[in-house]
């Protein structure tokens, strides 16, 4: 005898662990899952990605998960389209783990003990997510074993960090991160609290990304083997430097550092931009402006206020600024300390803010490309601090 109509179209619907897939229970859009798994609590999570295999979705309910969660190579942990998800981790662990080419899409991270996301090997994704509240760094990545190449980057879209003690580290690896925000970042322990750091060999292109109010230093790019890609990205209000790239070793022909689009770097405070000890930092287009000053203690022995819009400091080279406003800096329109070969300022707008200064060369002995209408010699010599920031360690080694 034929089965009734409703257990026939039963026996047809794919069988999946803790909670069958319904149209309420589909991936967001943009994802394709091999299969998948719905589920919408801490325990079944937990065995959901035990079991889960490359191409398999890892779906999850409306609510609020406490746990730390690792996500197996090639396995998308996601948000079932429309659900609203907050993950947050109790311990020091991290609250969410990513494995090689494991993808999060649509989750929220919120207030976690240690690191909201982090990620431990390549052609990893992470898509429309917001990590609130972390004690430490809200997204860190390193890889254990050695990274990929640049072309299977990891790669964030539209993702929000916001109110940890840093936003996005990154140790060694490609990160490509387009859209989204890096904010409100604070500390009250010696540790850093900046939006975006770079360092070990990282390197990061960052695309429409704005990284804002930091307690500490916007994007801090550090390393010989360190390299930066900035397009189109705003980097303002941060308590102290804007970006500040150290011990970069680049050329002309081979930037370490690539700034274009219509980037901005405004209303940071001692400096907008700066170099020390590096080489190859090509800026185009866009505008360092408004930067405001800060007593510090210069290498004077004196506290001054330095505000500076761009600062390159000992032996920093091969950097050509073409086409830059800079505009209403506290101090400085850019002061060039123990300058190498290579500084060239060429086009763009170079205004003075109050103090009348605008472009300072000194304590240089090599010459500076810029027109005599750009430069002031200043009354006496200016204190400056280029001290190199410490890089913080987020990740260690995956322990066995």
């Amino acid at each position: 005898m034929p089965l009734p109509r409703a257990l026939t179209l039963l026996a047809l619907l794919p069988l999946t662990a803790c909670s069958s897939a319904s149209e309420d229970d589909s991936p967001p859009d943009g994802v394709s899952c091999g299969s998948r798994v719905v589920v919408g609590d801490q325990a079944g999570l937990t065995g959901a990605l035990a079991g889960a295999g490359g191409g398999s979705c890892v779906l999850l309910r409306s609510g609020s998960l406490s746990g730390a969660f690792t996500v197996p190579k090639g396995v998308t942990l996601a948000a079932a389209k429309g659900a609203v998800v907050k993950v947050a981790s109790p311990s020091e662990e991290p609250a969410v783990t990513l494995g090689e080419g494991a993808s999060l899409v649509g989750v929220g991270i919120g207030a976690s003990k240690g690191v909201g996301v982090a990620v431990r090997g390549g052609r990893a994704r992470v898509t429309d997510v917001t990590v609130t509240g972390s004690a430490s760094a809200a997204l860190a990545i390193l890889c254990d074993a050695g990274c990929p190449e640049d072309a299977d980057a990891i790669v964030l879209t539209r993702v929000v960090l916001e109110k940890s003690q840093m936003g996005l580290w990154v140790s060694g690896a490609p990160v490509r991160w387009t859209g989204g925000e890096s904010r409100e970042h604070a500390t009250t322990s010696l540790t850093l609290a900046a939006g975006v750091v770079a360092q070990d060999g990282a390197r990061v292109e960052l695309s429409g990304v704005k990284v804002l109010r930091n307690q500490g230093v916007g994007v801090l790019l550090d390393g010989a083997a360190t390299r930066g890609v900035l397009t189109d990205v705003t980097v303002s209000e941060n308590r102290e430097r804007g970006l500040w790239a150290q011990k970069l070793q680049g050329s002309a022909e081979k930037p370490a550092l690539e700034i274009k689009g219509s980037s901005a770097f405004e209303r940071n405070r001692i400096v907008g931009l700066g170099g020390l000890e590096s080489r190859g930092i090509i800026f185009v287009g866009g505008r360092v402006a408004d930067t405001a000053a800060a007593p510090l203690v210069t290498n004077l022995g004196q506290t001054e206020d330095v505000g500076d819009g761009i600062g390159l400091f000992g032996g920093t080279g091969d950097a050509r600024f073409e086409n830059v406003e800079l505009a209403s800096n506290a101090r400085a329109a850019g002061i060039v300390d123990n300058g190498a070969r290579g500084i060239i300022f060429v086009g763009g707008r170079i205004a003075a803010g109050v103090s009348g200064l605008k472009i300072v060369v000194q304590n240089t002995t090599v010459p500076v490309g810029t027109d005599t209408s750009s430069t002031t010699t200043a009354s006496k010599v200016l204190g400056i601090s280029s001290a190199a920031l410490s890089t913080p360690v987020v990740l260690g080694k995956k322990k066995q």
